[in-house]
Protein backbone atom coordinates (compact mmCIF):
# COMPACT_ATOMS: atom_id res chain seq x y z
CA UNK A 1 0.00 0.00 0.00
CA UNK A 2 1.28 3.30 -0.89
CA UNK A 3 2.26 5.68 2.01
CA UNK A 4 1.15 9.84 1.72
CA UNK A 5 3.68 12.44 0.65
CA UNK A 6 5.86 13.30 4.30
CA UNK A 7 5.50 17.31 4.62
CA UNK A 8 8.35 17.95 3.33
CA UNK A 9 7.42 16.35 -0.03
CA UNK A 10 4.28 18.20 0.64
CA UNK A 11 5.97 21.61 0.55
CA UNK A 12 8.00 20.75 -2.55
CA UNK A 13 4.87 19.95 -4.78
CA UNK A 14 3.29 23.21 -3.17
CA UNK A 15 6.59 25.12 -3.91
CA UNK A 16 5.79 24.16 -7.74
CA UNK A 17 2.05 25.20 -7.27
CA UNK A 18 1.77 29.22 -7.79
CA UNK A 19 -1.75 29.22 -6.44
CA UNK A 20 -0.37 27.50 -2.88
CA UNK A 21 0.08 30.49 -0.30
CA UNK A 22 -0.53 31.48 2.91
CA UNK A 23 -3.72 33.44 2.15
CA UNK A 24 -5.80 30.82 0.44
CA UNK A 25 -6.80 27.33 1.12
CA UNK A 26 -8.12 26.03 -2.13
CA UNK A 27 -10.72 23.11 -1.21
CA UNK A 28 -12.69 22.94 -4.49
CA UNK A 29 -10.08 20.48 -6.40
CA UNK A 30 -13.44 19.11 -7.14
CA UNK A 31 -13.93 21.55 -9.31
CA UNK A 32 -11.00 23.09 -10.66
CA UNK A 33 -7.43 22.03 -8.97
CA UNK A 34 -4.61 24.32 -8.69
CA UNK A 35 -1.66 23.29 -11.57
CA UNK A 36 1.63 22.70 -11.40
CA UNK A 37 4.22 25.38 -12.89
CA UNK A 38 5.20 23.10 -15.37
CA UNK A 39 1.35 23.56 -16.51
CA UNK A 40 1.15 26.47 -17.18
CA UNK A 41 4.36 26.68 -18.93
CA UNK A 42 3.46 23.98 -21.69
CA UNK A 43 0.18 26.25 -21.87
CA UNK A 44 1.74 29.89 -21.74
CA UNK A 45 5.12 28.64 -23.67
CA UNK A 46 2.74 27.61 -26.83
CA UNK A 47 0.77 30.53 -26.93
CA UNK A 48 3.16 32.50 -27.11
CA UNK A 49 5.02 30.93 -30.58
CA UNK A 50 1.22 30.73 -31.64
CA UNK A 51 1.29 35.00 -31.26
CA UNK A 52 5.09 34.91 -32.38
CA UNK A 53 4.98 32.76 -35.51
CA UNK A 54 1.11 31.50 -36.17
CA UNK A 55 -1.04 28.79 -34.99
CA UNK A 56 -0.37 26.08 -37.85
CA UNK A 57 3.14 26.50 -37.58
CA UNK A 58 3.29 26.60 -34.03
CA UNK A 59 1.63 23.44 -33.97
CA UNK A 60 3.81 21.78 -36.66
CA UNK A 61 6.67 22.43 -34.17
CA UNK A 62 4.96 20.47 -31.12
CA UNK A 63 3.40 17.93 -33.17
CA UNK A 64 6.26 15.47 -31.72
CA UNK A 65 5.62 16.57 -27.74
CA UNK A 66 1.40 16.44 -28.41
CA UNK A 67 1.76 12.79 -29.64
CA UNK A 68 3.70 12.33 -26.59
CA UNK A 69 0.67 13.43 -24.47
CA UNK A 70 -1.13 9.89 -25.44
CA UNK A 71 1.53 8.08 -24.41
CA UNK A 72 1.55 9.31 -20.70
CA UNK A 73 -2.14 9.31 -20.54
CA UNK A 74 -1.68 5.40 -21.57
CA UNK A 75 0.30 4.97 -18.77
CA UNK A 76 -1.51 6.57 -16.16
CA UNK A 77 -4.20 4.73 -17.09
CA UNK A 78 -2.80 1.18 -18.30
CA UNK A 79 -4.29 1.43 -21.78
CA UNK A 80 -2.74 2.01 -24.85
CA UNK A 81 -1.89 5.04 -27.19
CA UNK A 82 -4.77 4.20 -29.62
CA UNK A 83 -7.31 3.69 -27.19
CA UNK A 84 -6.73 7.43 -26.19
CA UNK A 85 -8.52 10.18 -27.67
CA UNK A 86 -7.91 13.70 -27.08
CA UNK A 87 -10.86 15.53 -26.02
CA UNK A 88 -12.00 19.52 -25.21
CA UNK A 89 -13.55 18.07 -21.58
CA UNK A 90 -15.27 15.34 -20.00
CA UNK A 91 -18.67 16.19 -20.99
CA UNK A 92 -17.48 16.12 -24.64
CA UNK A 93 -15.81 12.72 -24.36
CA UNK A 94 -18.69 11.14 -22.35
CA UNK A 95 -21.46 12.44 -25.05
CA UNK A 96 -18.98 10.95 -27.66
CA UNK A 97 -18.52 7.61 -26.10
CA UNK A 98 -22.79 7.11 -25.25
CA UNK A 99 -23.86 8.08 -28.83
CA UNK A 100 -21.43 6.04 -30.35
CA UNK A 101 -23.13 3.04 -28.41
CA UNK A 102 -26.15 1.78 -30.13
CA UNK A 103 -29.35 1.78 -28.64
CA UNK A 104 -32.71 -0.03 -29.83
CA UNK A 105 -36.15 0.80 -28.56
CA UNK A 106 -37.10 -0.63 -25.41
CA UNK A 107 -33.71 -1.48 -24.72
CA UNK A 108 -32.42 -0.69 -21.08
CA UNK A 109 -29.66 1.88 -20.12
CA UNK A 110 -28.62 0.81 -16.75
CA UNK A 111 -27.51 3.20 -14.30
CA UNK A 112 -27.05 4.42 -10.61
CA UNK A 113 -28.77 7.03 -8.90
CA UNK A 114 -25.08 8.94 -8.12
CA UNK A 115 -24.81 9.54 -12.39
CA UNK A 116 -24.56 12.77 -13.04
CA UNK A 117 -26.75 15.51 -14.04
CA UNK A 118 -25.63 15.94 -17.10
CA UNK A 119 -25.15 12.17 -18.07
CA UNK A 120 -29.16 12.16 -16.83
CA UNK A 121 -30.26 14.73 -19.42
CA UNK A 122 -28.20 12.73 -22.24
CA UNK A 123 -30.24 9.65 -21.15
CA UNK A 124 -33.67 11.20 -21.05
CA UNK A 125 -32.72 12.77 -24.92
CA UNK A 126 -32.16 8.99 -25.41
CA UNK A 127 -35.37 8.30 -24.42
CA UNK A 128 -36.66 10.55 -27.14
CA UNK A 129 -34.50 9.44 -29.74
CA UNK A 130 -34.60 5.99 -29.29
CA UNK A 131 -36.70 4.72 -27.57
CA UNK A 132 -34.71 3.67 -25.07
CA UNK A 133 -35.75 2.62 -21.25
CA UNK A 134 -33.79 4.23 -17.75
CA UNK A 135 -33.01 1.55 -15.25
CA UNK A 136 -31.83 2.90 -12.07
CA UNK A 137 -29.63 0.17 -10.01
CA UNK A 138 -30.40 1.33 -5.95
CA UNK A 139 -28.11 1.50 -3.58
CA UNK A 140 -26.79 -0.92 -1.22
CA UNK A 141 -26.78 -0.40 2.41
CA UNK A 142 -23.08 1.31 2.07
CA UNK A 143 -24.35 3.96 -0.45
CA UNK A 144 -22.71 2.82 -3.58
CA UNK A 145 -24.50 0.29 -6.20
CA UNK A 146 -25.77 -2.67 -5.35
CA UNK A 147 -23.62 -4.89 -7.29
CA UNK A 148 -26.14 -7.66 -6.78
CA UNK A 149 -29.43 -5.93 -8.10
CA UNK A 150 -27.26 -4.99 -11.14
CA UNK A 151 -26.14 -8.79 -11.52
CA UNK A 152 -29.71 -9.43 -11.70
CA UNK A 153 -30.43 -6.92 -14.24
CA UNK A 154 -27.96 -8.18 -16.53
CA UNK A 155 -29.41 -11.72 -16.54
CA UNK A 156 -31.13 -10.16 -19.82
CA UNK A 157 -28.47 -8.81 -21.75
CA UNK A 158 -29.69 -9.04 -25.30
CA UNK A 159 -32.22 -5.87 -24.17
CA UNK A 160 -29.45 -3.59 -22.15
CA UNK A 161 -27.88 -0.64 -24.32
CA UNK A 162 -25.43 0.05 -22.22
CA UNK A 163 -24.75 0.48 -18.53
CA UNK A 164 -23.37 3.93 -17.15
CA UNK A 165 -21.39 4.51 -13.73
CA UNK A 166 -20.19 7.43 -12.21
CA UNK A 167 -16.94 6.30 -10.43
CA UNK A 168 -16.99 8.85 -7.98
CA UNK A 169 -19.96 10.79 -8.19
CA UNK A 170 -19.91 14.93 -7.50
CA UNK A 171 -21.14 15.04 -4.65
CA UNK A 172 -20.97 12.33 -1.49
CA UNK A 173 -17.56 11.64 -1.29
CA UNK A 174 -18.21 7.94 -2.81
CA UNK A 175 -16.18 5.49 -5.04
CA UNK A 176 -18.18 3.30 -6.64
CA UNK A 177 -16.63 -0.23 -7.10
CA UNK A 178 -16.19 -0.06 -10.83
CA UNK A 179 -14.19 -3.22 -11.36
CA UNK A 180 -17.26 -4.94 -9.75
CA UNK A 181 -19.40 -3.87 -12.44
CA UNK A 182 -16.64 -4.16 -15.04
CA UNK A 183 -16.52 -8.00 -13.83
CA UNK A 184 -20.35 -8.23 -14.11
CA UNK A 185 -20.22 -6.26 -17.93
CA UNK A 186 -17.81 -8.05 -19.25
CA UNK A 187 -19.57 -11.73 -18.49
CA UNK A 188 -22.47 -10.72 -19.67
CA UNK A 189 -21.39 -8.74 -22.99
CA UNK A 190 -22.96 -5.56 -22.57
CA UNK A 191 -21.27 -2.12 -22.77
CA UNK A 192 -20.03 -0.30 -19.55
CA UNK A 193 -19.30 3.89 -19.80
CA UNK A 194 -17.48 4.82 -16.86
CA UNK A 195 -17.46 8.56 -15.88
CA UNK A 196 -14.04 9.24 -14.32
CA UNK A 197 -14.49 12.74 -14.34
CA UNK A 198 -14.11 13.37 -10.21
CA UNK A 199 -11.35 10.07 -10.09
CA UNK A 200 -8.41 10.17 -12.94
CA UNK A 201 -5.43 12.34 -10.95
CA UNK A 202 -6.61 11.11 -7.58
CA UNK A 203 -7.21 6.65 -7.81
CA UNK A 204 -4.61 4.49 -9.19
CA UNK A 205 -5.77 3.26 -12.65
CA UNK A 206 -5.59 0.05 -14.46
CA UNK A 207 -8.58 -0.08 -17.09
CA UNK A 208 -7.90 -3.61 -17.81
CA UNK A 209 -8.82 -4.52 -14.15
CA UNK A 210 -11.76 -2.15 -14.46
CA UNK A 211 -12.76 -3.89 -17.39
CA UNK A 212 -15.02 -1.01 -18.85
CA UNK A 213 -15.34 -0.67 -22.09
CA UNK A 214 -14.97 2.91 -22.47
CA UNK A 215 -13.90 6.15 -19.40
CA UNK A 216 -14.34 9.69 -19.76
CA UNK A 217 -12.08 12.37 -18.05
CA UNK A 218 -11.36 16.10 -17.64
CA UNK A 219 -8.33 17.73 -17.13
CA UNK A 220 -9.03 20.34 -15.14
CA UNK A 221 -9.73 18.22 -11.48
CA UNK A 222 -7.70 15.84 -9.63
CA UNK A 223 -5.09 15.96 -12.41
CA UNK A 224 -4.08 20.11 -11.97
CA UNK A 225 -4.14 20.04 -15.60
CA UNK A 226 -6.04 22.92 -17.64
CA UNK A 227 -9.78 23.50 -18.31
CA UNK A 228 -10.92 23.15 -21.69
CA UNK A 229 -8.79 19.87 -21.86
CA UNK A 230 -9.75 15.73 -21.13
CA UNK A 231 -9.71 12.92 -22.72
CA UNK A 232 -11.37 10.04 -24.00
CA UNK A 233 -10.08 6.19 -23.53
CA UNK A 234 -12.04 3.53 -25.92
CA UNK A 235 -11.24 0.09 -24.89
CA UNK A 236 -9.82 -2.04 -28.73
CA UNK A 237 -12.19 -4.57 -28.22
CA UNK A 238 -15.41 -1.99 -28.46
CA UNK A 239 -13.92 -0.04 -31.04
CA UNK A 240 -15.22 -1.59 -33.77
CA UNK A 241 -18.45 -1.95 -31.89
CA UNK A 242 -18.95 1.88 -31.47
CA UNK A 243 -19.60 4.36 -34.23
CA UNK A 244 -18.97 8.30 -33.48
CA UNK A 245 -21.93 10.29 -33.81
CA UNK A 246 -20.64 13.17 -35.60
CA UNK A 247 -17.09 12.49 -36.93
CA UNK A 248 -15.06 15.09 -39.25
CA UNK A 249 -12.32 14.38 -42.32
CA UNK A 250 -9.40 13.85 -39.11
CA UNK A 251 -11.72 10.81 -37.43
CA UNK A 252 -12.99 9.96 -40.70
CA UNK A 253 -10.69 9.83 -43.86
CA UNK A 254 -13.10 11.07 -46.68
CA UNK A 255 -11.57 8.26 -48.98
CA UNK A 256 -14.00 8.65 -52.42
CA UNK A 257 -16.80 11.09 -53.07
CA UNK A 258 -19.78 9.07 -51.63
CA UNK A 259 -17.64 7.34 -48.76
CA UNK A 260 -15.34 7.58 -45.67
CA UNK A 261 -13.64 5.19 -43.38
CA UNK A 262 -12.86 6.13 -39.23
CA UNK A 263 -9.11 6.45 -38.63
CA UNK A 264 -8.00 3.60 -36.53
CA UNK A 265 -7.99 3.54 -33.24
CA UNK A 266 -9.96 6.04 -30.62
CA UNK A 267 -8.50 8.93 -32.21
CA UNK A 268 -11.52 8.20 -34.35
CA UNK A 269 -13.45 10.20 -31.83
CA UNK A 270 -11.24 13.55 -32.70
CA UNK A 271 -11.98 16.62 -34.31
CA UNK A 272 -9.14 18.36 -36.34
CA UNK A 273 -9.34 21.62 -34.23
CA UNK A 274 -8.47 21.40 -31.02
CA UNK A 275 -6.53 23.93 -28.11
CA UNK A 276 -2.82 22.94 -28.83
CA UNK A 277 -1.54 24.70 -25.75
CA UNK A 278 -4.56 23.13 -23.58
CA UNK A 279 -3.53 19.73 -24.42
CA UNK A 280 0.30 20.71 -24.25
CA UNK A 281 -0.56 21.41 -20.29
CA UNK A 282 -2.69 18.11 -19.90
CA UNK A 283 0.05 16.08 -20.49
CA UNK A 284 2.38 18.07 -18.59
CA UNK A 285 -0.26 17.44 -15.83
CA UNK A 286 -0.57 13.67 -16.12
CA UNK A 287 3.72 13.48 -16.28
CA UNK A 288 3.52 15.40 -13.02
CA UNK A 289 0.89 12.94 -11.74
CA UNK A 290 3.36 10.14 -13.19
CA UNK A 291 6.25 11.80 -11.63
CA UNK A 292 4.87 11.93 -8.26
CA UNK A 293 3.15 8.59 -8.26
CA UNK A 294 -0.69 8.38 -8.58
CA UNK A 295 -1.05 5.92 -5.74
CA UNK A 296 0.82 8.21 -3.56
CA UNK A 297 -1.15 11.01 -4.13
CA UNK A 298 -4.24 8.71 -3.61
CA UNK A 299 -3.13 7.72 -0.20
CA UNK A 300 -2.04 11.53 0.55
CA UNK A 301 -5.69 12.57 -0.33
CA UNK A 302 -7.66 9.73 1.56
CA UNK A 303 -5.60 11.16 4.64
CA UNK A 304 -6.50 14.66 4.36
CA UNK A 305 -10.18 13.78 3.66
CA UNK A 306 -10.54 11.75 6.72
CA UNK A 307 -9.29 14.22 8.73
CA UNK A 308 -11.80 16.87 7.38
CA UNK A 309 -14.38 14.85 8.03
CA UNK A 310 -13.18 14.19 11.61
CA UNK A 311 -12.98 17.73 12.27
CA UNK A 312 -16.65 18.98 10.92
CA UNK A 313 -18.22 16.51 12.51
CA UNK A 314 -16.44 17.72 15.79
CA UNK A 315 -17.81 20.99 14.82
CA UNK A 316 -21.33 19.92 14.86
CA UNK A 317 -21.62 19.75 11.05
CA UNK A 318 -23.27 16.80 8.98
CA UNK A 319 -21.15 14.72 6.58
CA UNK A 320 -23.29 12.83 3.60
CA UNK A 321 -20.21 11.21 2.57
CA UNK A 322 -21.24 6.88 1.45
CA UNK A 323 -19.65 4.06 0.33
CA UNK A 324 -16.98 1.46 1.76
CA UNK A 325 -14.45 3.60 -0.28
CA UNK A 326 -14.19 7.16 0.38
CA UNK A 327 -12.63 9.80 -1.56
CA UNK A 328 -10.76 13.44 -1.59
CA UNK A 329 -14.58 15.23 -1.70
CA UNK A 330 -15.87 15.50 1.45
CA UNK A 331 -19.78 17.21 1.48
CA UNK A 332 -21.42 18.56 4.53
CA UNK A 333 -24.38 20.71 5.83
CA UNK A 334 -24.43 23.48 8.62
CA UNK A 335 -27.18 22.94 11.09
CA UNK A 336 -29.22 26.50 10.05
CA UNK A 337 -26.89 28.04 6.99
CA UNK A 338 -28.00 26.69 3.34
CA UNK A 339 -24.65 25.68 1.48
CA UNK A 340 -24.44 28.69 -1.21
CA UNK A 341 -24.60 30.58 2.23
CA UNK A 342 -21.49 28.89 3.68
CA UNK A 343 -19.86 28.86 0.59
CA UNK A 344 -20.05 32.54 0.48
CA UNK A 345 -18.83 32.78 4.13
CA UNK A 346 -15.61 31.05 3.79
CA UNK A 347 -14.40 32.89 0.40
CA UNK A 348 -14.80 36.11 3.11
CA UNK A 349 -12.30 33.99 4.85
CA UNK A 350 -10.30 32.69 2.30
CA UNK A 351 -11.32 29.55 2.52
CA UNK A 352 -12.14 28.14 -1.61
CA UNK A 353 -15.28 25.63 -1.67
CA UNK A 354 -18.21 24.97 -3.51
CA UNK A 355 -22.41 23.62 -3.46
CA UNK A 356 -24.14 20.93 -4.64
CA UNK A 357 -27.51 21.44 -6.21
CA UNK A 358 -30.44 19.09 -6.58
CA UNK A 359 -29.61 19.33 -10.74
CA UNK A 360 -26.00 17.62 -10.54
CA UNK A 361 -26.97 14.62 -8.28
CA UNK A 362 -31.08 14.81 -8.32
CA UNK A 363 -31.84 10.74 -7.99
CA UNK A 364 -29.45 10.56 -4.96
CA UNK A 365 -30.45 14.11 -3.27
CA UNK A 366 -34.15 13.98 -3.52
CA UNK A 367 -34.22 10.32 -2.14
CA UNK A 368 -31.36 11.65 0.68
CA UNK A 369 -33.96 15.00 1.31
CA UNK A 370 -30.70 17.15 0.42
CA UNK A 371 -31.83 20.19 -1.49
CA UNK A 372 -27.85 21.34 -1.16
CA UNK A 373 -24.74 20.27 -0.20
CA UNK A 374 -21.55 22.34 0.62
CA UNK A 375 -18.69 20.62 -0.87
CA UNK A 376 -14.90 20.20 -0.12
CA UNK A 377 -12.51 18.69 -1.60
CA UNK A 378 -8.58 18.19 -1.32
CA UNK A 379 -5.65 17.27 -2.78
CA UNK A 380 -2.10 16.42 -2.03
CA UNK A 381 -1.65 19.75 -2.06
CA UNK A 382 -3.77 20.45 1.02
CA UNK A 383 -1.65 20.60 4.31
CA UNK A 384 -2.64 19.01 8.07
CA UNK A 385 -2.63 23.07 9.10
CA UNK A 386 -5.07 24.12 6.07
CA UNK A 387 -7.56 21.94 7.31
CA UNK A 388 -7.67 23.09 10.96
CA UNK A 389 -7.98 26.67 9.77
CA UNK A 390 -10.72 25.67 7.20
CA UNK A 391 -12.46 23.38 9.75
CA UNK A 392 -12.00 26.55 12.44
CA UNK A 393 -14.00 29.19 9.69
CA UNK A 394 -16.69 26.61 9.00
CA UNK A 395 -17.11 25.91 13.05
CA UNK A 396 -17.11 30.09 12.78
CA UNK A 397 -19.79 30.81 10.64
Amino acid sequence: MAVPFTPVEIDAIRANTPGCTDDLIHLNHAGSSLPDVSVLDAQIGHLRREAGIGGYEAAEETAEAEAAVYDSIAAMIGGRRHEVARMEHATAAWNAAFWAIPKRPWQRIITHDHDYGANWVAFLRAVEVHGVVIERIPSDAHGQIDLERLASALERPDDIALVSLAWIPTNGGLVNPAAGVGALTRAAGVPFLLDACQAVGQLDIDVESIGCDALSATGRKYLRGPRGSGFLFVHSRAVERFAPAHPDHHGAEWSAIDSYTFAPGATRYEYWEHNHAAWLGLGAAVDVALRLGVDRIQATIAQRAKELREQLVERGMSVHDAGVAKCGIVTMTHPTLDAGEVVSRLATRGVNASSTFLGSARADMEARGLPSLVRLSVHCTTTPAEIQRAATAIGEI
